[in-house]
């Protein structure tokens, strides 16, 4: 798998900070899902969004992402404005993702799976041939496999694995196309206490060169993986701290405890 940072294209990625949302907002009708959210990361940063369902993590997730053009405010990936950009042109700057709810074929095998995330950043993506014994998206596809943990399944259909099996397949669908951002949207959503040490671990793993945004509601998932934490609330943000901080705050402490802020 190419590792990051060897691409000549991107050498000066590092200078700059790998997202700006700069008072960025967005509405459906009269109804304002994210109202004036500024957040800068730096490059290789790990940061955790937190806040209650309903604050607005993941649309404002899926504004970054082009999925909601934001209407209004500004959105800069690496230095570049991308607030107008579709979610496609978005993902081949540098974005990969996951969502809250899976969008893994479930009749197929983990590898193929991965073969097919792999070949969809591929160009001529949409070419009708199998996979030889020394295709290069497949031997990409068996490395993704073993760095999130699912080598051992590759045969197995997804439709037959645990569901924290499942997330470990889809962070490895995200990493297919070698992204400069990472964006796990509640990736421990639905998981067991027994699944969740993994995730925290293939998370942890994740190279450091790699920045990543972490949308979760269990802070024990969330605070070990991130260097600063933004906690949001009704649309806005209400705090911004580092993991060691976070707990002890008033406002958080009030928004957890039910008792607003």
């Amino acid at each position: 798998m190419t590792q990051h940072g060897e691409d000549p294209g991107r050498a000066d990625a590092s200078t700059v900070p790998a997202l700006v949302a700069d008072r960025v907002e967005r509405s459906f009708g009269a109804v304002m899902a994210i109202k004036d959210v500024s957040i800068t990361i730096a490059a290789g940063e790990r940061r955790a969004i937190l806040g209650p369902n309903g604050a607005g993590k993941t649309t404002l997730f899926n504004t970054i992402c082009g999925d909601y053009p934001p209407t209004g405010g500004r959105i800069m990936l690496f230095g570049e404005d991308v607030t107008t950009l579709n979610p496609h042109r978005r993902a081949r700057l540098g974005i990969g993702r996951t969502y809250q709810s899976s969008l893994l074929f479930t009749g197929l095998t983990v590898l193929e799976n991965l073969y097919l995330g792999v070949r969809g950043a591929m160009p001529n993506r949409l070419s009708l041939r199998k996979a030889g014994r020394d295709d290069a998206a497949l031997a990409k596809a068996r490395r993704l496999a073993e760095q999130v943990r699912v080598d051992r399944i590759c045969d197995a259909r997804i439709d037959s694995l645990s569901h924290g099996q499942r997330r470990q397949v889809e962070v490895g669908m995200a990493l297919a196309c070698d992204p400069r951002l990472l964006m796990l949207d509640e990736p421990a959503a639905g998981l067991s206490a027994a699944e969740r040490p993994e995730l925290v671990k293939l998370i942890g793993d994740l190279p450091r060169d790699l920045t990543l945004i972490l949308i979760e509601h269990d802070m024990d998932v969330a605070l070990p993986n991130c260097d600063i934490v933004t906690v949001m609330k009704d649309g806005e943000v209400v705090v911004e701290s580092t993991p060691d901080r976070i707990a002890d705050d008033p406002v958080v402490q009030a928004i957890y405890l039910g008792g607003g802020h």
